[in-house]
Protein backbone atom coordinates (compact mmCIF):
# COMPACT_ATOMS: atom_id res chain seq x y z
CA UNK A 1 0.00 0.00 0.00
CA UNK A 2 1.29 3.50 -0.44
CA UNK A 3 1.22 5.79 1.95
CA UNK A 4 0.18 9.12 2.06
CA UNK A 5 2.32 12.27 1.91
CA UNK A 6 0.94 15.82 3.01
CA UNK A 7 1.87 19.09 1.62
CA UNK A 8 0.70 22.07 3.87
CA UNK A 9 0.14 25.39 2.44
CA UNK A 10 -1.59 28.30 4.29
CA UNK A 11 -4.66 27.55 3.00
CA UNK A 12 -4.99 24.44 1.13
CA UNK A 13 -4.00 20.55 1.93
CA UNK A 14 -2.76 18.94 -1.32
CA UNK A 15 -2.75 14.94 -1.28
CA UNK A 16 -0.05 13.09 -3.03
CA UNK A 17 -1.17 9.29 -4.13
CA UNK A 18 -4.77 10.03 -3.20
CA UNK A 19 -6.29 6.96 -0.79
CA UNK A 20 -4.15 4.60 -2.80
CA UNK A 21 -3.59 2.80 0.41
CA UNK A 22 -7.02 1.05 0.24
CA UNK A 23 -6.66 0.36 -3.67
CA UNK A 24 -6.27 -3.69 -2.49
CA UNK A 25 -2.25 -3.57 -3.51
CA UNK A 26 -0.41 -6.06 -1.59
CA UNK A 27 1.73 -5.01 1.13
CA UNK A 28 5.70 -5.83 0.78
CA UNK A 29 6.36 -7.74 3.63
CA UNK A 30 8.78 -10.19 2.56
CA UNK A 31 7.00 -12.44 5.55
CA UNK A 32 4.18 -12.62 4.35
CA UNK A 33 3.19 -16.08 2.62
CA UNK A 34 0.54 -17.34 0.30
CA UNK A 35 -1.83 -20.11 1.00
CA UNK A 36 -0.87 -23.46 -1.42
CA UNK A 37 -0.91 -26.99 -2.04
CA UNK A 38 2.80 -26.77 -0.74
CA UNK A 39 2.44 -24.88 2.35
CA UNK A 40 -1.01 -27.17 3.53
CA UNK A 41 1.30 -30.00 2.43
CA UNK A 42 3.94 -28.70 4.80
CA UNK A 43 1.86 -28.70 7.67
CA UNK A 44 0.72 -31.53 7.34
CA UNK A 45 3.87 -33.48 7.52
CA UNK A 46 3.79 -31.53 10.67
CA UNK A 47 0.37 -32.26 11.85
CA UNK A 48 0.42 -35.52 11.56
CA UNK A 49 3.19 -36.02 13.76
CA UNK A 50 2.04 -33.81 16.30
CA UNK A 51 -2.35 -33.50 16.41
CA UNK A 52 -4.13 -36.14 18.79
CA UNK A 53 -6.69 -36.83 16.72
CA UNK A 54 -4.60 -38.03 13.47
CA UNK A 55 -2.52 -39.81 15.78
CA UNK A 56 -5.67 -41.24 17.80
CA UNK A 57 -7.50 -42.18 14.56
CA UNK A 58 -3.74 -43.91 13.47
CA UNK A 59 -3.72 -45.80 16.47
CA UNK A 60 -7.43 -47.01 16.19
CA UNK A 61 -6.46 -48.18 12.31
CA UNK A 62 -3.27 -50.28 13.97
CA UNK A 63 -5.62 -51.61 16.31
CA UNK A 64 -8.19 -52.76 13.89
CA UNK A 65 -5.14 -54.64 11.62
CA UNK A 66 -3.54 -55.82 14.58
CA UNK A 67 -7.01 -57.77 14.82
CA UNK A 68 -6.78 -59.69 11.85
CA UNK A 69 -3.27 -60.83 12.18
CA UNK A 70 -4.83 -62.11 15.81
CA UNK A 71 -7.69 -64.10 14.42
CA UNK A 72 -7.37 -67.53 14.75
CA UNK A 73 -7.58 -70.66 12.54
CA UNK A 74 -6.87 -73.19 15.26
CA UNK A 75 -8.94 -72.44 19.13
CA UNK A 76 -6.99 -73.20 22.10
CA UNK A 77 -7.06 -77.18 22.61
CA UNK A 78 -8.64 -77.50 26.21
CA UNK A 79 -6.87 -80.12 28.71
CA UNK A 80 -8.29 -82.11 31.73
CA UNK A 81 -6.91 -83.69 34.68
CA UNK A 82 -8.92 -85.95 37.19
CA UNK A 83 -9.09 -88.25 40.48
CA UNK A 84 -10.72 -91.08 40.38
CA UNK A 85 -12.49 -93.07 43.05
CA UNK A 86 -14.69 -96.23 43.30
CA UNK A 87 -16.62 -97.40 45.79
CA UNK A 88 -16.76 -101.11 47.50
CA UNK A 89 -18.94 -102.29 44.54
CA UNK A 90 -17.25 -100.61 41.63
CA UNK A 91 -13.82 -102.02 39.90
CA UNK A 92 -10.63 -101.11 41.73
CA UNK A 93 -8.48 -98.19 41.17
CA UNK A 94 -5.76 -100.47 40.32
CA UNK A 95 -7.76 -101.82 37.26
CA UNK A 96 -9.23 -98.71 36.27
CA UNK A 97 -6.48 -96.50 37.02
CA UNK A 98 -7.28 -93.52 39.42
CA UNK A 99 -5.52 -90.78 37.07
CA UNK A 100 -7.47 -88.90 34.25
CA UNK A 101 -6.57 -86.77 32.08
CA UNK A 102 -7.63 -85.68 28.26
CA UNK A 103 -7.07 -83.10 25.47
CA UNK A 104 -9.98 -81.56 23.63
CA UNK A 105 -9.75 -79.78 20.30
CA UNK A 106 -12.50 -77.97 18.38
CA UNK A 107 -12.05 -78.35 14.76
CA UNK A 108 -11.90 -74.73 12.48
CA UNK A 109 -15.18 -75.79 10.84
CA UNK A 110 -17.64 -74.49 8.19
CA UNK A 111 -15.18 -71.70 7.02
CA UNK A 112 -15.60 -69.77 10.59
CA UNK A 113 -12.27 -68.34 10.68
CA UNK A 114 -12.27 -66.97 7.47
CA UNK A 115 -15.32 -65.36 8.18
CA UNK A 116 -13.56 -64.38 11.35
CA UNK A 117 -11.07 -62.76 9.65
CA UNK A 118 -13.14 -61.23 6.76
CA UNK A 119 -15.37 -59.16 9.66
CA UNK A 120 -11.89 -57.52 11.19
CA UNK A 121 -10.62 -56.72 7.63
CA UNK A 122 -13.20 -54.92 7.23
CA UNK A 123 -13.11 -53.32 10.54
CA UNK A 124 -9.86 -52.74 9.25
CA UNK A 125 -10.62 -51.22 6.20
CA UNK A 126 -13.09 -48.88 8.24
CA UNK A 127 -10.58 -47.82 10.44
CA UNK A 128 -8.10 -47.26 7.45
CA UNK A 129 -10.33 -44.96 5.55
CA UNK A 130 -11.76 -42.84 8.98
CA UNK A 131 -7.90 -42.42 9.29
CA UNK A 132 -8.20 -41.16 5.92
CA UNK A 133 -11.25 -39.12 6.71
CA UNK A 134 -9.80 -37.40 10.06
CA UNK A 135 -6.16 -36.54 7.82
CA UNK A 136 -8.80 -34.72 5.07
CA UNK A 137 -10.90 -33.07 7.49
CA UNK A 138 -6.82 -31.95 9.22
CA UNK A 139 -6.06 -30.35 5.68
CA UNK A 140 -9.36 -28.15 5.27
CA UNK A 141 -9.08 -27.35 9.30
CA UNK A 142 -5.58 -26.23 8.38
CA UNK A 143 -6.54 -24.39 5.02
CA UNK A 144 -9.48 -22.95 7.23
CA UNK A 145 -7.27 -22.13 10.03
CA UNK A 146 -4.73 -20.04 7.70
CA UNK A 147 -7.36 -18.22 5.83
CA UNK A 148 -8.83 -16.76 9.13
CA UNK A 149 -5.11 -15.69 10.15
CA UNK A 150 -5.27 -13.78 6.47
CA UNK A 151 -8.52 -12.38 7.08
CA UNK A 152 -7.22 -11.12 10.18
CA UNK A 153 -4.18 -9.62 9.00
CA UNK A 154 -5.99 -7.43 6.44
CA UNK A 155 -8.17 -6.27 8.79
CA UNK A 156 -5.59 -5.27 10.95
CA UNK A 157 -3.65 -4.04 7.97
CA UNK A 158 -6.60 -1.96 7.08
CA UNK A 159 -7.02 -0.53 10.87
CA UNK A 160 -3.40 0.36 11.10
CA UNK A 161 -3.94 2.60 7.44
CA UNK A 162 -7.08 3.68 8.91
CA UNK A 163 -5.32 5.48 11.89
CA UNK A 164 -2.49 6.51 10.22
CA UNK A 165 -4.83 8.22 7.69
CA UNK A 166 -6.75 9.94 10.20
CA UNK A 167 -3.37 10.99 12.30
CA UNK A 168 -2.75 12.66 9.10
CA UNK A 169 -6.19 14.53 8.43
CA UNK A 170 -6.36 15.24 12.12
CA UNK A 171 -3.19 17.53 11.18
CA UNK A 172 -4.62 18.92 8.49
CA UNK A 173 -7.75 19.25 10.17
CA UNK A 174 -6.30 21.05 12.73
CA UNK A 175 -4.07 23.19 11.08
CA UNK A 176 -7.63 24.22 9.11
CA UNK A 177 -9.38 24.84 12.11
CA UNK A 178 -5.97 27.22 13.64
CA UNK A 179 -6.83 29.38 10.68
CA UNK A 180 -10.38 29.36 10.65
CA UNK A 181 -11.12 27.31 7.73
CA UNK A 182 -12.71 24.48 9.49
CA UNK A 183 -15.11 24.22 12.62
CA UNK A 184 -15.01 22.82 15.92
CA UNK A 185 -17.41 19.97 15.06
CA UNK A 186 -14.85 19.25 12.09
CA UNK A 187 -12.05 19.15 14.67
CA UNK A 188 -14.00 16.79 17.10
CA UNK A 189 -15.37 14.32 14.47
CA UNK A 190 -11.87 13.17 13.46
CA UNK A 191 -11.08 13.62 17.12
CA UNK A 192 -14.14 10.81 17.78
CA UNK A 193 -13.01 8.89 14.64
CA UNK A 194 -9.00 8.94 15.31
CA UNK A 195 -10.04 7.18 18.61
CA UNK A 196 -12.31 4.78 17.53
CA UNK A 197 -9.45 3.78 15.12
CA UNK A 198 -7.15 3.35 18.07
CA UNK A 199 -9.28 0.69 19.61
CA UNK A 200 -10.58 -1.07 16.46
CA UNK A 201 -6.29 -2.02 16.03
CA UNK A 202 -6.08 -3.26 19.14
CA UNK A 203 -9.11 -4.93 18.55
CA UNK A 204 -7.51 -6.80 15.10
CA UNK A 205 -4.57 -6.77 17.04
CA UNK A 206 -6.39 -9.43 19.45
CA UNK A 207 -8.88 -11.41 16.93
CA UNK A 208 -5.28 -11.82 14.91
CA UNK A 209 -3.73 -13.66 17.89
CA UNK A 210 -6.45 -15.83 18.43
CA UNK A 211 -6.30 -17.21 15.06
CA UNK A 212 -2.74 -17.58 15.32
CA UNK A 213 -3.78 -19.39 18.68
CA UNK A 214 -6.06 -21.62 17.18
CA UNK A 215 -3.45 -22.22 14.32
CA UNK A 216 -1.18 -23.22 16.44
CA UNK A 217 -3.62 -25.86 18.32
CA UNK A 218 -4.60 -27.62 15.19
CA UNK A 219 -0.29 -28.29 15.12
CA UNK A 220 0.07 -28.84 18.41
CA UNK A 221 2.64 -26.36 18.20
CA UNK A 222 3.03 -23.69 21.90
CA UNK A 223 -0.09 -21.82 21.73
CA UNK A 224 1.99 -18.18 21.49
CA UNK A 225 4.38 -19.31 18.56
CA UNK A 226 4.92 -16.70 15.96
CA UNK A 227 2.99 -16.43 12.84
CA UNK A 228 4.13 -14.26 9.78
CA UNK A 229 1.85 -12.46 7.64
CA UNK A 230 -0.62 -14.29 5.63
CA UNK A 231 -1.95 -13.26 2.20
CA UNK A 232 -5.14 -13.45 1.55
CA UNK A 233 -6.21 -15.93 -1.41
CA UNK A 234 -6.58 -14.52 -4.63
CA UNK A 235 -9.73 -14.22 -6.58
CA UNK A 236 -10.70 -17.71 -8.00
CA UNK A 237 -12.44 -18.97 -11.26
CA UNK A 238 -16.08 -20.35 -10.90
CA UNK A 239 -17.21 -23.62 -9.96
CA UNK A 240 -19.77 -25.11 -11.84
CA UNK A 241 -22.36 -27.53 -10.79
CA UNK A 242 -21.37 -30.74 -13.27
CA UNK A 243 -21.90 -34.52 -13.50
CA UNK A 244 -17.94 -34.86 -12.75
CA UNK A 245 -18.20 -33.11 -10.04
CA UNK A 246 -20.75 -35.10 -8.24
CA UNK A 247 -19.76 -37.74 -9.28
CA UNK A 248 -16.50 -37.10 -7.50
CA UNK A 249 -17.89 -35.95 -4.67
CA UNK A 250 -19.98 -39.43 -4.21
CA UNK A 251 -16.67 -41.52 -5.13
CA UNK A 252 -14.46 -39.67 -3.00
CA UNK A 253 -16.17 -38.11 0.38
CA UNK A 254 -14.06 -39.80 2.88
CA UNK A 255 -17.50 -40.15 5.16
CA UNK A 256 -19.47 -41.57 2.61
CA UNK A 257 -16.75 -44.10 2.45
CA UNK A 258 -16.55 -44.97 6.04
CA UNK A 259 -20.55 -45.34 5.93
CA UNK A 260 -19.97 -47.64 2.84
CA UNK A 261 -17.16 -49.50 4.29
CA UNK A 262 -19.86 -49.90 7.84
CA UNK A 263 -22.55 -51.43 5.41
CA UNK A 264 -19.37 -54.18 4.44
CA UNK A 265 -18.54 -55.00 7.49
CA UNK A 266 -21.94 -55.42 8.70
CA UNK A 267 -22.59 -58.00 6.08
CA UNK A 268 -19.44 -59.87 6.76
CA UNK A 269 -20.53 -60.09 10.51
CA UNK A 270 -24.17 -61.05 9.56
CA UNK A 271 -22.37 -64.20 7.38
CA UNK A 272 -20.64 -64.99 10.46
CA UNK A 273 -23.47 -65.21 12.49
CA UNK A 274 -25.20 -66.82 10.03
CA UNK A 275 -23.03 -69.87 10.18
CA UNK A 276 -23.15 -69.43 14.08
CA UNK A 277 -26.04 -71.83 13.76
CA UNK A 278 -24.23 -75.09 12.36
CA UNK A 279 -22.80 -76.95 15.65
CA UNK A 280 -19.09 -76.98 16.85
CA UNK A 281 -17.38 -80.31 16.46
CA UNK A 282 -14.67 -80.97 18.90
CA UNK A 283 -12.54 -84.19 18.97
CA UNK A 284 -10.55 -85.39 21.88
CA UNK A 285 -8.12 -88.04 23.84
CA UNK A 286 -8.82 -89.39 26.93
CA UNK A 287 -6.32 -91.67 29.33
CA UNK A 288 -6.06 -93.24 32.26
CA UNK A 289 -3.09 -94.85 34.73
CA UNK A 290 -3.02 -96.21 37.95
CA UNK A 291 -0.95 -93.94 40.51
CA UNK A 292 0.23 -96.72 42.77
CA UNK A 293 2.44 -97.99 39.77
CA UNK A 294 2.23 -95.25 37.09
CA UNK A 295 1.09 -97.74 34.40
CA UNK A 296 -1.30 -97.33 31.72
CA UNK A 297 -4.60 -98.39 32.13
CA UNK A 298 -6.96 -97.58 29.40
CA UNK A 299 -7.42 -94.89 26.36
CA UNK A 300 -10.82 -93.12 24.86
CA UNK A 301 -11.05 -90.93 21.60
CA UNK A 302 -13.85 -88.55 21.58
CA UNK A 303 -15.99 -86.41 18.91
CA UNK A 304 -18.38 -83.91 20.58
CA UNK A 305 -20.75 -81.63 19.15
CA UNK A 306 -23.05 -78.77 20.17
CA UNK A 307 -26.84 -79.41 19.94
CA UNK A 308 -27.91 -75.86 18.45
CA UNK A 309 -31.02 -76.93 17.24
CA UNK A 310 -33.15 -76.26 20.75
CA UNK A 311 -31.86 -72.46 19.85
CA UNK A 312 -32.54 -71.91 16.42
CA UNK A 313 -35.09 -69.30 16.74
CA UNK A 314 -32.36 -67.21 18.59
CA UNK A 315 -29.88 -68.10 16.17
CA UNK A 316 -32.43 -66.71 13.72
CA UNK A 317 -33.08 -63.36 15.63
CA UNK A 318 -29.57 -62.92 15.54
CA UNK A 319 -29.61 -63.11 12.35
CA UNK A 320 -31.98 -60.76 11.27
CA UNK A 321 -30.32 -58.48 14.05
CA UNK A 322 -27.47 -58.61 12.00
CA UNK A 323 -29.33 -58.39 8.22
CA UNK A 324 -31.40 -54.82 9.69
CA UNK A 325 -28.19 -53.51 11.36
CA UNK A 326 -27.10 -54.02 7.14
CA UNK A 327 -30.20 -52.31 6.12
CA UNK A 328 -29.68 -49.69 8.40
CA UNK A 329 -26.38 -49.05 7.54
CA UNK A 330 -27.09 -48.87 3.50
CA UNK A 331 -30.22 -46.69 4.36
CA UNK A 332 -28.02 -44.21 6.19
CA UNK A 333 -25.33 -44.21 3.39
CA UNK A 334 -28.13 -43.09 1.20
CA UNK A 335 -29.35 -40.94 3.25
CA UNK A 336 -26.06 -39.01 3.55
CA UNK A 337 -25.03 -39.22 -0.16
CA UNK A 338 -27.99 -37.35 -0.76
CA UNK A 339 -27.26 -34.52 2.10
CA UNK A 340 -23.59 -34.28 0.48
CA UNK A 341 -25.05 -33.52 -2.48
CA UNK A 342 -27.13 -30.69 -1.07
CA UNK A 343 -24.30 -29.67 1.22
CA UNK A 344 -22.53 -29.74 -2.54
CA UNK A 345 -25.18 -26.91 -4.38
CA UNK A 346 -25.17 -24.75 -0.75
CA UNK A 347 -21.77 -24.71 -1.17
CA UNK A 348 -21.52 -23.72 -5.00
CA UNK A 349 -24.23 -21.05 -4.33
CA UNK A 350 -22.44 -19.58 -1.20
CA UNK A 351 -18.88 -19.43 -3.96
CA UNK A 352 -20.77 -18.02 -6.82
CA UNK A 353 -22.20 -15.20 -4.42
CA UNK A 354 -18.98 -14.78 -2.53
CA UNK A 355 -17.08 -14.68 -6.16
CA UNK A 356 -19.92 -11.96 -7.39
CA UNK A 357 -18.98 -9.52 -4.35
CA UNK A 358 -15.54 -9.97 -4.66
CA UNK A 359 -15.95 -9.02 -8.21
CA UNK A 360 -17.77 -6.16 -7.67
CA UNK A 361 -16.25 -4.81 -4.71
CA UNK A 362 -12.87 -4.97 -6.73
CA UNK A 363 -13.79 -3.92 -9.85
CA UNK A 364 -16.76 -1.21 -9.45
CA UNK A 365 -17.82 -0.26 -5.68
CA UNK A 366 -14.03 0.15 -4.97
CA UNK A 367 -13.03 2.76 -7.50
CA UNK A 368 -16.13 4.47 -7.28
CA UNK A 369 -15.76 5.16 -3.57
CA UNK A 370 -12.30 6.16 -4.44
CA UNK A 371 -13.42 8.44 -6.90
CA UNK A 372 -16.19 10.12 -4.27
CA UNK A 373 -13.39 10.31 -1.25
CA UNK A 374 -11.24 12.09 -3.65
CA UNK A 375 -13.83 14.85 -4.99
CA UNK A 376 -15.11 15.12 -1.49
CA UNK A 377 -11.52 15.66 -0.48
CA UNK A 378 -10.69 18.67 -3.23
CA UNK A 379 -14.23 20.24 -2.72
CA UNK A 380 -13.63 20.52 1.55
CA UNK A 381 -10.40 21.70 0.35
CA UNK A 382 -11.83 24.06 -1.95
CA UNK A 383 -14.76 24.87 1.32
CA UNK A 384 -17.70 24.12 -1.32
CA UNK A 385 -18.15 20.32 0.46
CA UNK A 386 -18.60 19.17 4.48
CA UNK A 387 -15.52 17.23 6.25
CA UNK A 388 -18.39 14.65 6.79
CA UNK A 389 -18.45 13.57 3.25
CA UNK A 390 -15.02 13.27 3.63
CA UNK A 391 -15.77 10.63 6.82
CA UNK A 392 -18.21 8.84 5.28
CA UNK A 393 -16.98 7.99 1.90
CA UNK A 394 -13.48 7.02 3.58
CA UNK A 395 -15.80 4.80 6.30
CA UNK A 396 -17.51 3.26 3.33
CA UNK A 397 -13.88 2.90 1.84
CA UNK A 398 -12.40 0.87 4.43
CA UNK A 399 -15.57 -0.91 4.73
CA UNK A 400 -15.72 -1.86 0.74
CA UNK A 401 -12.12 -3.19 1.39
CA UNK A 402 -13.01 -5.56 4.23
CA UNK A 403 -15.32 -6.91 2.42
CA UNK A 404 -13.85 -7.78 -0.52
CA UNK A 405 -11.22 -9.68 2.01
CA UNK A 406 -13.58 -11.25 3.38
CA UNK A 407 -15.63 -12.41 0.49
CA UNK A 408 -12.19 -13.65 -0.88
CA UNK A 409 -11.48 -15.68 2.57
CA UNK A 410 -15.30 -16.65 2.10
CA UNK A 411 -14.51 -18.34 -1.05
CA UNK A 412 -11.49 -20.15 -0.27
CA UNK A 413 -12.91 -21.70 3.22
CA UNK A 414 -15.74 -22.59 0.27
CA UNK A 415 -13.17 -23.83 -1.66
CA UNK A 416 -11.67 -25.93 1.31
CA UNK A 417 -14.97 -27.75 2.22
CA UNK A 418 -15.22 -28.80 -1.47
CA UNK A 419 -11.87 -30.38 -1.65
CA UNK A 420 -12.87 -32.24 1.28
CA UNK A 421 -15.64 -33.45 -0.25
CA UNK A 422 -14.19 -34.31 -3.54
CA UNK A 423 -11.09 -35.34 -1.68
CA UNK A 424 -9.06 -33.36 -3.87
CA UNK A 425 -5.63 -32.16 -2.57
CA UNK A 426 -5.19 -29.02 -4.37
CA UNK A 427 -7.80 -26.85 -6.54
CA UNK A 428 -6.32 -27.84 -10.35
CA UNK A 429 -8.03 -31.14 -9.98
CA UNK A 430 -11.20 -29.42 -8.71
CA UNK A 431 -11.47 -26.80 -11.06
CA UNK A 432 -10.48 -29.80 -13.65
CA UNK A 433 -14.23 -31.21 -12.67
CA UNK A 434 -15.95 -28.25 -12.39
CA UNK A 435 -14.13 -25.28 -14.25
CA UNK A 436 -16.03 -25.45 -17.18
CA UNK A 437 -19.63 -25.13 -17.91
CA UNK A 438 -21.95 -27.60 -19.93
CA UNK A 439 -23.27 -26.05 -23.22
CA UNK A 440 -25.51 -23.14 -22.89
CA UNK A 441 -24.55 -22.89 -19.33
CA UNK A 442 -23.18 -19.75 -18.13
CA UNK A 443 -24.42 -20.10 -14.45
CA UNK A 444 -22.80 -22.17 -12.02
CA UNK A 445 -25.77 -23.24 -10.14
CA UNK A 446 -27.83 -23.53 -13.30
CA UNK A 447 -26.08 -26.14 -14.94
CA UNK A 448 -27.89 -29.62 -15.16
CA UNK A 449 -26.41 -32.77 -13.27
CA UNK A 450 -27.39 -36.41 -13.12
Amino acid sequence: MKPFHYKLTASLIVLAGPFGLFAGEPTSNSEAIDINSELVDRLMLEAQGRNPAVQAAGARADAAHAAVAGVRTWDDPTASFGLWASSSRGFSSSEQGNLVYGLEQRLPLYGRPDLQRKVAASDASKEELASEFVDQKLRRDLTVALIGVALSDREAEVAEQELSWLDATLEAVDHRYRVGQASQVDWLKIQTARALATDDVKTREHEREHGAFALNRILNREFHAHWPKVTVPALQPALYYTPQLVDAVLAGEPQLKVMRQESLSAQAAADLTRRQRLPDVSVGLEARQYSGDGGFREGTATVSFTVPWLNKDKYDSDWRRDQHRKRASDFAATDYSLSVREELHHNLVNIDAARRRAVLFKDQLIPLTQQTLASAQTAWEHNIGQFQDILDAHRMLLTDEIELARSLSEQGTLLAEISLLTGSRDLGSLFALAGNPAPDHDDPISVTSK
